[in-house]
């Protein structure tokens, strides 16, 4: 639990036991209800993909940083999960959302986390970028906090539209069990921690998958052969397409296994206490892979 104490906004994430369990078990039940892998998922982010595109050419081919617009794309489709709505890339309360994402991300990759993570215990009493690090937070499970007010004013148990929708009839199935964990807190913490690990890893993942095709226009060649041969260029590529599309998946693996997403792992903790060589880890002991 030492990282859930230190950063509790990512419960979903550090959390274990049996709330991790019925978070995990709940979320991943409620994305497949709302369509992952299935065809309704895939049309949103195909309309995405498509506002995406539209911002593209928008640069009439001109040289151009495409950081944001490429996280804006997968932190859109995460909105349209959550709580039903996709923003404008402009759109000011988007844009707010963005800023903390962002903002945070960047910390992530900072020298001050990785000591964070090495002496929690000292660094919590400590000023420095981790209180500011964890305000954002606070602010992005607040501003998931002000869409649950909304969903709360129309919500209708027997037409769920969302994520939220989806929480609070849980909530409302638990609410005379006193040791549920089905409460606001930790709907607020589980939209935190999908915007968190959604966002901008997909984001890194494009980035690196343009720059890695600029740099081999060889294999960038075969993939646009094999996608105008089977596709052509009026329509979308779905995942009918999959299977037809070889060179083109295996690319994507390639970019997927090449690239480095996050700095350092996720914490992880033993069960028991555990000797390796001749150290001793006791056991709930959090341990860092390097």
């Amino acid at each position: 639990d030492q990282a859930g104490e230190y950063i509790p906004c990512f419960w979903l994430l550090f959390s274990n036991g049996e709330r991790w369990e019925q978070m995990r078990r709940f979320s991943l039940m409620t994305l497949r209800n709302f369509g992952m892998g299935k065809r309704s998922m895939e049309e949103k982010v195909q309309e995405e993909a498509r506002c995406l595109m539209e911002e593209f050419r928008k640069t009439e081919s001109q040289p151009f940083d495409p950081k944001f617009i490429l996280a804006c794309a997968p932190c859109n489709v995460i909105c349209s999960i959550l709580f039903n709505e996709r923003f404008q890339y402009k759109n000011e309360t988007f844009l707010f959302l963005m800023d903390l994402l962002n903002e945070n991300f960047k910390e992530v990759n900072s020298h001050w986390i990785q000591t964070y993570n090495l002496w929690p215990t000292l660094i919590r009493y400590l000023p420095g970028k981790h209180r500011v690090f964890s305000k954002r937070l606070n602010d992005l499970k607040y501003f998931i906090l002000e869409k649950v007010k909304e969903h709360q004013e129309s919500w209708d148990p027997n037409n769920p539209r969302d994520f939220i929708d989806c929480f609070l009839s849980k909530m409302e199935q638990e609410k005379l069990n006193p040791e549920s964990e089905f409460n606001l807190e930790n709907l607020a913490t589980c939209g935190t921690g999908l915007f968190s690990a959604g966002t901008e890893t997909t984001s890194i993942t494009l980035r690196f998958g343009l720059l890695l095709l600029l740099k081999h226009p060889e294999v960038e060649a075969k993939v646009h052969e094999e996608i105008d041969r089977v596709i052509g260029r009026n329509l979308s590529p779905s995942m009918k397409d999959r299977g037809k599309l070889p060179y083109t998946e295996a690319t994507l693996h390639e970019i997927q296994r090449y690239i480095t997403l996050l700095p350092s792992n996720m914490p992880h903790a033993v069960t028991q206490d555990t000797k390796f060589r001749q150290y001793v880890i006791p056991k709930v002991r959090c341990v860092w892979e390097r």
